[in-house]
């Protein structure tokens, strides 16, 4: 039984520590003709800070993995989120909320972001 119980722990633990990707959920709000994934984007922590006319094209919500080897800052989070923006055909991001998770008992910790995906009208 205790054979059982060590086998089990020695195939789950690293079964365990390669689960948990990344994700990224897009909400469209007011979709443009898709830019290319790396496309450059200004950034902003407040919607105040952007100096032209502008919509939002769509609102996105980003998470790190949780595992070993992920990068689990909110920055990586962020960054994950780009691509996504681009598709919306985004101009700019202004980040709502940003933070980071510490380890838990299930996870290495997580990166966790919302977005605006803005695009500018002028």
């Amino acid at each position: 039984m205790k054979k059982n119980i060590l086998t089990l722990l020695a195939i789950s633990l690293p079964v365990l520590t390669l689960l948990g990707c990344s994700s990224v959920g897009v909400h469209p709000v007011s979709m443009g003709s898709a830019k290319p994934s790396n496309c450059p984007l200004d950034q902003y922590v407040s919607e105040g800070d952007i100096e032209h006319p502008y919509e939002v094209a769509c609102m996105i919500t980003s998470k790190t993995g949780t595992t070993l080897m992920h990068d689990k800052s909110a920055s990586a989070a962020i960054d994950n989120a780009r691509a996504d923006a681009c598709a919306c055909g985004a101009d700019a991001i202004v980040i709502e909320t940003a933070e980071e998770e510490g380890i838990t008992l299930m996870t290495w910790g997580q990166g966790k972001a919302q977005l605006k995906a803005v695009r500018y009208l002028d």
